[in-house]
């Protein structure tokens, strides 16, 4: 009861109240674009190549500028990245919202707004990290941080729910203009708060900054296993959320509603982490927590692969959800606990690269289906996933007797 109250106490606080609100609004509205986006270029083009050619477009500028994001987050005022990010992707969202809405839209207005949508989340991402502490006390952080993983983690996995009822009821343009609504939350909101306290900021050139970063990481074997293990799993395996328009229209044969209660079964999943997930993590260590969520998160997908039920799939996307949002959670209050301020921002770009390698896994597993189906394609990456935890992850030493406690001012 203690752990839940400490969730509570976290939302008292007024700013950290606002931007969690505004945090879930917008993430929700980034994730719904994206999955509208290969929806759309699954549509026009009916190539599960084409598809994942967009995941590329979104994944380059978000893949190659996060760490540099996180580099600015830790220098430059972190509300002032947010904004401009926000704004930018807003923009993306008008332009391919009005090219559909006028009947106009081809791949590469597709590809562009990807590219404008990853270019915002390399920015955005690492700014949030480093921004959201400066909201509250830090006696309240370990309450927080679980609030934010959650509007992180549940909000992409509902979103793509959402996007496919409003796809089906609405059409997609609508959809796309609904996503710029619900990021310009988040512009209103930063204009309200006002942080408590600020940061040290790094000297030096950037490219010595982020270094540093990663000489701290390296030297942190917590840090780099779970990193490293979070890095691998978006690459192998998150992207399956990306192929769902291939296994609803061509394996399960139903159309944008049936997509969307497969979708939301994710949704639902990552839902019931968050809130199962302070009873759990109490009677589990860390490293327990992490590879027990991530096994049986794999598990899912290979259920996921080669079932031909509706409903059987159903069942191992709500099992993926739930585990996931296990994993994501611990990893980033993990994260969150024990880093230094003066190296938040940086270390937790690293970590954001997860987010953005999803889309280059949505690519590489689309790419893959192309050639070998998307079951082998699917299957495969949670294979080498599973191996890499049990051979690797889970012997981790620095892992086994790894308790939580927070850094001290």
């Amino acid at each position: 009861m203690e752990e839940k109250a400490n969730l509570l106490h976290a939302l008292k606080v007024r700013d950290f109240r606002l931007y969690w609100m505004a945090l879930v609004a917008q993430v929700i509205g980034q994730h719904m674009f994206a999955f509208t986006l290969g929806w759309l270029a699954f549509e026009i083009t009916g190539s599960q190549a084409q598809l994942g050619f967009i995941h590329l477009c979104g994944f380059v500028p978000q893949f190659a500028l996060t760490l540099v994001g996180g580099v600015l987050a830790d220098r430059i005022d972190a509300r002032k990245l947010i904004g401009a990010a926000q704004i930018n992707a807003a923009i993306a969202m008008i332009m391919v919202g009005v090219t559909a809405m006028l009947g106009v839209a081809q791949l590469w207005h597709l590809a562009l707004g990807a590219f404008l949508w990853g270019l915002s989340a390399a920015i955005d991402e690492p700014a949030r990290a480093s921004f959201f502490p400066r909201l509250l006390p830090r006696t309240l952080l370990r309450s927080a941080v679980p609030l934010i993983s959650t509007a992180f983690g549940s909000s992409r996995v509902i979103a793509p729910s959402i996007a496919g009822f409003l796809i089906a009821a609405a059409g997609a343009p609508v959809t796309f203009l609904l996503c710029a609504a619900t990021i310009s939350t988040m512009i209103a909101v930063l204009f309200l708060v006002r942080p408590a306290h600020g940061v040290t900021r790094p000297h030096g050139s950037l490219l010595n900054n982020f270094t540093e970063s990663l000489r701290y990481i390296r030297a942190n074997e917590v840090f780099a296993r779970t990193i490293a293990v979070a890095l691998l799993n978006a690459i192998l395996a998150m992207g399956f959320i990306h192929m769902l328009p291939v296994f609803a229209k061509d394996v399960l044969q139903v159309d944008s509603r049936g997509l969307g209660l497969l979708a939301s079964a994710v949704g639902v999943g990552a839902l019931t982490a968050f809130l199962s997930y302070s009873r759990l993590q109490a009677r589990l260590t860390p490293r327990n927590f992490m590879v027990g969520a991530l096994t049986v998160y794999n598990a899912a997908l290979i259920a996921l692969a080669f079932s031909n039920w509706y409903w059987l799939s159903f069942c191992a996307l709500l099992v993926a959800g739930l585990c996931h949002g296990y994993f994501v959670t611990c990893a980033q209050v993990l994260l969150q606990t024990l880093v230094e301020d003066h190296y938040r921002g940086r270390v937790m770009s690293v970590f954001a690269l997860v987010w953005s390698l999803m889309f280059f896994s949505g690519f590489l597993l689309n790419t893959a289906g192309e050639w070998l189906g998307p079951r082998l394609a699917l299957a495969g990456g949670a294979i080498i996933m599973l191996s890499y935890v049990w051979l690797s992850f889970a012997r981790a030493a620095s892992l086994r007797n790894l308790v939580l406690a927070p850094k001290s001012n």
